[in-house]
């Protein structure tokens, strides 16, 4: 089996993708998954204020599950910065918000993109919340002198790790390059960190020392963040999947049509050429997801009748 932890699904999407072309329709996305062998894709609705796409409703979301039952897996991602009731903005608030998402049938919130650091006082409400209604939090994060989307935190993710520390049962799901490249040490400036580094990884990245510290962070391998962290250092990568095996998943992050994906080729060939154990493997492409997701996914044979709350 394989979950796709990070996919941005629309019904008709019409608006480009910076200079590219619009998202995947949920007709195209199904036509991928059919042709790689994906048997469920989590949808990440992209509703932060910066992010340069369509805004999409969870009404949106509700109707493609319903037009491909049991092949997408809903999550929310209301702007943390909305103002939810005027003049007043506590946990409460956003317990109340995002439980609505909760009875409809969502698993999670993400992918949360807001331009704030994880220290501001809405983000740590919302973050609240989601602990409370046990919501995992798929997350993009960057620097703040990167001019785009992301949480922003700094050079070692202090930030994050505050988050970590202050919400010990809120799952953090963590994707983008800002993150993979925290992979290995001896990040000096915001442009290696927000870029795709190459060559050897160096000790002491703050990924693998989080991992260590923190049971509630998790990693999304999806887009060339992921992929450029594994490659860059194969050695290095294969003994970091043996450690970290229970905390990595399976994604793909495609943006466009005219974008694939070679993460499946390269987990395929790594454990057909044991690199990635059987074990491993299968924790990485599903196990894993229907774990921290809490699927309830048994095998292959009930990957399509798994239904949800619409």
């Amino acid at each position: 089996m394989f979950i796709d932890i990070h996919s941005h699904v629309y019904i008709n999407p019409k608006i480009n993708f910076y200079d590219s072309v619009p998202f995947l329709s949920a007709k195209q996305y199904v036509d991928v998954m059919d042709k790689f062998g994906i048997d469920k894709s989590v949808i990440l609705p992209l509703n932060n204020a910066e992010t340069p796409c369509e805004p999409q409703s969870f009404g949106e979301i509700m109707e493609i599950m319903q037009r491909y039952p049991g092949r997408f897996i809903p999550f929310c991602c209301p702007d943390p910065r909305l103002p939810i009731i005027p003049g007043k903005a506590d946990v409460d608030c956003y317990v109340k918000l995002l439980s609505k998402y909760k009875s409809l049938g969502c698993k999670g919130v993400g992918e949360l993109t807001a331009r704030i650091p994880w220290d501001n006082h809405l983000m740590q409400f919302y973050l609240a919340a989601c602990e409370q209604l046990e919501l995992p939090v798929i997350f993009h994060t960057i620097t703040d002198d990167c001019n785009t989307y992301g949480v922003i935190d700094e050079i070692g993710l202090p930030k994050l790790e505050a988050v970590l520390k202050k919400f010990p049962k809120l799952k953090m799901i963590g994707h983008s390059a800002a993150f993979w490249s925290e992979i290995g040490g001896g990040i000096k400036d915001s442009t290696v960190k927000n870029g795709y580094p190459s060559g050897k990884v160096l000790d002491g990245g703050a990924i693998p020392r989080l991992l260590r510290q923190y049971s509630n962070l998790y990693t999304d391998i999806s887009a060339n963040s992921g992929l450029n962290a594994f490659k860059r250092d194969e050695d290095f990568a294969y003994k970091f999947i043996e450690e970290f095996q229970d905390s990595i998943m399976f994604g793909l992050d495609i943006c466009c049509a005219i974008e694939m994906s070679p993460h499946l080729d390269w987990l395929k060939w790594s454990n057909a050429h044991g690199n990635i154990s059987a074990t491993v493997y299968e924790k990485i492409t599903w196990k894993n997801a229907n774990r921290i997701l809490g699927l309830g996914l048994i095998g292959t044979e009930d990957v399509f009748a798994e239904g949800f709350t619409l």
